[in-house]
């Protein structure tokens, strides 16, 4: 434990720590390394105080360096982990052993905060939730004998019980770039990692402060002006200026319950998401950006199996949000609840409407269990669309945080209010257990995904019909002490065994063995090797619901490798291939780099390359009509067509298509739809890179810019017969073949004038270039041949889409 001592006279923050308060403060203990030598001995001396007085907690940091010339302290944007000296204090004020808050500024004065869940790690980067923001105060000064940090924390931007005396969780941890070293106290070794937030420290001795409510109004004013092509005219512009305002408000309803709320936000300053080539049955998920609902996230979070009942993405995605609200609390008693609303629509007219409230009751010192409800209404095409979801789980914890299980069941209910289609309805659920703690970790356990069961009206659920048998071994080598050549390694084995669930259809085995290896040099080395089907089995969704396919086995192999993390530099190359069963073969390869070019420039890029040759896959799924003539095929496909002869277009079928289609069920007379399969070509070209220069901790400028090339074709068309069986087809009429390429930029100045309150400058450029080949075109150039200078020259001559927005907010303060 750690003492705090009281603040009896004014803290003044100039990373001065000459007030009498920090001499009478008790130090914390030694600091050891979590990297790179676990429970060594920090290289560098650590000496932390922590002060309480009537309106803020100060922390004060005295970090002495051997070599203190070599402290770095570099620039960066806030909540942006760069390559610097860092010092990260986390706080668990209630007390609960789950998560934390995070305050973390570097040796140029950059402040990061956010929240820490289990299993996340204090050091900052990956396993840090930034997107929870505060406003709090540092001072830092880099000094002959290293440099020293001073934080102010307000009670307001904590939340904990009203009682005599406090008791919080404390962790402290400090990264030396040079040496890769992350010490903290107190060290939660990597083999309780999962449970990193409950082996904190007890920060006691703090009496008589009160929980502040935390009130904070920002409004916001933005001027906008768009380019665009004129789509009366092409080739010629056309352009808008629209000014805007709403607001966003965050009121303390008591010391433990929050209320925020937005009307009429805007977000046009956040990175736009990436351009990926997605040609499976499933849907890209995108990590939410906006900071309305990035914040506070993981109240909300309900996890089922490879979806979510909760995915805020949905929210806004078809048309502007028209206001939201968030009320979210803690009882004394342990009760974690959140309460979501929003409205969509144009011009002010809601459309959409999304609910959620979801709660967690803290059991014991480890344990929870909760539940969560969403709501969505909509008017829709017929009628108006509804749904309901509703779900429970748990996750129960014994032999002092060892071991435990994790459950969760689901129900959702879609419907319209006019009958004219019909509903869902369907249920889902989980049981795994899991060993949580030492050199060998892991889980098994059992998921059903009922047929209808679909929460995608607010969450996101890649399937149904599905119930798997899965689990995970992960093991620490050497009990992740040094060998040989290595600091550490680690290795993990990953099982899946599906069934449909309907007809117990069996959807094949996926195995996965990945390890990770961190050399003595600082190097890392990653490899994967997975295999999906070695035994057979069945593809529920490639066909996009016209039945099963007898999908062939599939062998992934992968390795990365990644250069000395402690330089200011640092290059990961990685590569990757893929071997179907018949012939198909993928290649991928990727260059990640990074480099602090100076105390104020960091740059980082990317590009990567993939082909794919002779894959096979789903192509469309058509309707062919039989007439006294001959054969008809539909001139749209992916639904099953009438037989109103004017949606078909004859062809030559070579005399083959009766034979191919001889015990295949007709969907009317003469009428047959059915999955065509082809061996898939693909190719595509990603370069992306950002940079950032930062003036000031308040200042900075960073600029991103993506080029993105693909394009593909399918060959050697099939139809499948029935779920074992693919006929060729060489008379098919229809070409699939397409280019398609789209590159973007944003580049953005971002000035937090003032404690909460931010300017941002933003331009945004976008070119899209699309070159799809009719299907049946009988006389066209493949878009396939096009060469990658040719399709960059299409991208450029493409007509931009320009935006220059301006927008300011204010933040007032209670």
């Amino acid at each position: 434990s750690l003492v705090a001592h009281p603040a009896t006279a004014e803290i003044t923050l100039d990373g001065r720590l000459d007030e009498p308060a920090w001499t009478q403060a008790p130090v914390s203990p030694e600091l050891r390394q979590y990297e790179p030598r676990e429970g060594a001995s920090a290289s560098q001396r650590s000496e932390v105080r922590v002060l309480y007085g009537a309106t803020s907690l100060y922390v004060g940091a005295l970090l002495h360096d051997a070599e203190a010339a070599k402290v770095e302290p570099r620039l960066g944007r806030r909540d942006e982990f760069n390559r610097a000296d860092w010092f990260a204090v986390s706080l668990d004020s209630y007390l609960e052993r789950r998560t934390a808050y995070i305050f973390a500024v570097n040796a140029a004065g950059v402040q990061l905060d956010g929240t820490i869940g289990a299993g996340a790690s204090s050091g900052g980067g990956d396993d840090v939730d930034e997107s929870w923001d505060a406003i709090w105060f540092s001072s830092v000064r880099v000094t002959d004998e290293g440099w020293v940090v001073e934080i102010a924390i307000p009670y307001s931007m904590l939340r904990f019980p009203r009682a005599d005396e406090h008791t919080w969780g404390i962790q402290i941890s400090r990264y030396v770039p040079r040496l890769s070293e992350l010490s903290e106290w107190p060290l939660v070794p990597r083999a309780q990692r999962s449970n990193q937030v409950a082996g904190f420290a007890d920060l006691t001795g703090i009496r008589g402060i009160e929980p502040r409510r935390n009130v904070q109004v920002q409004p916001y004013s933005v001027a906008r002006l768009a380019r665009r092509e004129d789509p009366e005219r092409p080739g010629t512009a056309d352009g808008d200026r629209e000014i805007d305002v709403g607001a966003d408000l965050k009121f303390g309803l008591g010391p433990n319950v929050t209320l925020d709320a937005t009307v009429n936000p805007d977000f046009g300053q956040v990175e736009a998401d990436p351009a990926v080539l997605n040609l499976t049955a499933f849907e890209t998920i995108f990590e939410e950006r906006r900071p309305f609902f990035v914040e506070g996230s993981q109240i909300y979070r309900f996890r089922a199996g490879p979806g979510q009942l909760l995915y805020t993405r949905r929210i806004g995605a078809g048309e502007p949000i028209i206001g939201a609200t968030k009320l979210s609390g803690r009882t004394a008693r342990g009760l974690s609840f959140g309460l979501l609303g929003a409205s969509t629509g144009d011009d002010f007219r809601p459309e959409r409407n999304y609910g959620v409230a979801r709660a967690t009751q803290q059991l014991g010192r480890y344990s929870s269990a909760g539940g969560i409800l969403t709501l969505y209404d909509a008017r829709a095409e017929p009628g108006r669309a509804r749904s309901l979801v509703a779900g429970a789980d748990a996750d129960l914890r014994f032999l002092d945080n060892r071991y435990g299980l994790e459950t969760f069941a689901a129900v959702t209910n879609r419907s319209w209010t006019d009958g004219a289609l019909p509903g869902e309805r369907g249920f889902a659920g989980k049981v795994w257990g899991r060993k949580r703690q030492g050199v060998w970790q892991g889980f098994a356990g059992f998921d059903v995904f009922s047929n209808g069961f679909n929460p995608n009206d607010v969450g996101q659920m890649p399937f149904d019909n599905t119930y798997a048998m899965l689990s995970e071994i992960e093991h620490q080598i050497n009990g992740n002490r040094p060998f040989g050549p290595f600091q550490r390694a680690s290795a993990t084995l990953f099982g899946l065994q599906r069934f449909a669930y309907s007809d117990r259809l069996n959807q094949g085995l996926e195995l996965e063995l990945g390890s990770e290896w961190l050399l003595r040099g600082f190097q890392t080395i990653e490899a994967a090797v997975s295999v999906e089907r070695p035994l057979g089995g069945y593809d529920l969704f490639e066909t996009r619901g016209a039945g099963p396919w007898a999908a062939p086995a599939v062998l992934e192999l992968g390795f990365e490798f990644g250069t000395d993390e402690r330089r200011s530099w640092r290059l990961e190359p990685e590569v990757g291939f893929g071997f179907q069963k018949g012939g198909g073969r993928g290649y991928a390869a990727e260059l990640r780099g990074e480099w602090s070019a100076s105390d104020r420039l960091s740059l980082e890029g990317s590009v990567a390359g993939e082909t794919e040759k002779r894959v096979v896959s789903w192509s469309s799924n058509e309707t062919f009509l039989a007439t006294s003539g001959g054969w008809s095929i539909a001139r749209v496909a992916g639904r099953a067509a009438g037989d109103d002869p004017a949606d078909y277009v004859a062809f030559d079928d070579g005399g083959t298509l009766a034979r191919i289609l001889t015990g295949v069920q007709p969907i009317g007379p003469g009428r047959y739809y059915v999955p065509v399969f082809g061996a898939r070509d693909t190719r595509s070209t990603d370069v992306t890179v950002r940079g950032t220069y930062t003036f000031t901790p308040n200042l900075s400028f960073q600029l991103y810019s993506q080029l993105f090339l693909a394009k593909g074709r399918r060959r050697d068309i099939r139809i499948l017969r029935t779920p074992d069986e693919t006929a060729p087809f060489p008379a098919f009429p229809k070409r699939n073949e397409f280019a398609f390429s789209r590159m973007q930029s944003n580049a953005v100045l971002r000035w937090q004038y003032r404690p909460g309150s931010t300017m941002y400058v933003v331009w945004t450029h976008g070119r899209n270039a699309e070159d799809e080949l009719e299907p049946l075109a009988t006389l066209a150039s493949s878009p396939y041949a096009l060469s990658v200078r040719r399709q960059i020259g299409q991208t450029f001559d493409a007509f931009p889409d320009d935006i220059l927005l301006i927008k300011i907010s204010y933040t007032f303060l209670n």
